[in-house]
């Protein structure tokens, strides 16, 4: 009697177990995968001035274009592209943050702060960048370096 009532105690045990147990889901890269990776260096004289489409007079944002040939027909039929940005903190460290990114930004001559904000879009063969602050008004063009990822 003792050995089947410890039998249903060790069964109830284990389908307790199943119900309760997490499935973790792992994501493996194949070896069939292709990836490309390249970082580009986008200067102030690089970005091109373009009126934005709002309702000021005076409200532009900042666009750069980056040729990336590895973005091929088949890159844009069945992979993806991402776009990173390097950020350096006071001490010198180097961090990736990926795109879109929003920033809080303040401009001492003015007592103003704004958001600016940094996205981008991509296609056969290419990546527009795109720098816009929240007031639409042009300061310095940044100097940043773009990391860009393409994979099938």
């Amino acid at each position: 009697m003792k050995a089947s009532r410890c039998l249903v105690i060790l069964l109830a045990l284990a389908g307790m177990a199943t119900f309760t147990s997490c499935t973790k889901e792992y994501y493996v890269v194949n070896e069939g995968v292709e990836m490309y990776q390249r970082d580009f260096t986008v200067k102030s004289s690089d970005w091109v001035v373009e009126k934005a489409d709002v309702d000021l007079e005076d409200a532009y944002l900042l666009s750069v274009r980056l040729n990336v040939p590895e973005i091929t027909r088949k890159v844009v039929e069945n992979g993806n592209v991402t776009v990173s940005c390097m950020l350096k903190d006071k001490n010198g460290n180097t961090y990736w943050t990926p795109l879109p990114a929003v920033r809080a930004d303040y401009e001492a001559a003015d007592n103003l702060f704004f958001s600016t904000y940094l996205d981008y879009e991509w296609g056969l063969g290419t990546v527009f960048v795109y720098f816009t602050a929240t007031d639409f008004v042009i300061g310095t063009e940044p100097e940043m370096t773009l990391r860009v990822t393409a994979w099938i």
